[in-house]
């Protein structure tokens, strides 16, 4: 998974500090040379994070032919049927006419709305089993926290589980 580390450390320099700065910049010209800022107004402060061996800074062919040799190009992410039918059906309505025509709103065909439906379903019935799971183990939790009293003390743990389990938890929320 992260095969590129070793090309960039090899070709390039940790930042130094990095934690102590909040804008970064670089230019296309010169892209080993990162321009750092502690805030907007704060001083820039450049690095460059070329590696450099016995004083001679590492030639930009040989980043180039390590970044060929070690990483392998991206492929596309494979589509979104779930998001290309929400696309449609709720944003295409409020972009421009001259920017309609980008594929990314088009129409999603009956085999794309079907795998849609489809991964929302399993979806939705995955979060129903957690959520199911979570309060079978929250009621077995309270259950064993129970007094061990006579009938009336069940009775009564019984009564409050049920009431509980009726009345919907709200938010506590955070005071300002």
């Amino acid at each position: 998974m992260k095969v590129f580390r070793t090309a960039v450390q090899e070709a390039y320099k940790d930042m130094k500090s990095v934690q102590s700065y909040q804008i970064f910049g670089m230019a296309t010209d010169n892209p080993s040379v990162v321009s750092c800022r502690a805030g907007p107004n704060g001083e820039v402060v450049t690095q460059d994070l070329r590696r450099s061996f016995d004083s001679i800074p590492t030639s930009d062919e040989k980043v180039r032919d390590l970044f060929e040799s070690h990483l392998d190009p991206l492929q596309p992410p494979l589509p979104n049927f779930e998001k290309k039918q929400q696309m449609f059906n709720k944003v295409r309505m409020y972009v421009p006419d001259e920017f309609r025509s980008d594929p990314i709103y088009d129409t999603p065909n009956d085999e794309e709305e079907q795998k849609a439906n489809e991964a929302k379903k399993a979806r939705r019935k995955a979060s129903a089993k957690k959520k199911k799971v979570a309060t079978t183990a929250a009621e077995a939790k309270e259950t064993t926290s129970a007094p061990a009293g006579g009938e009336a003390g069940e009775q009564e743990s019984e009564a409050a589980g049920a009431k509980h389990a009726k009345q919907p938890r709200k938010r506590a929320r955070k005071e300002k």
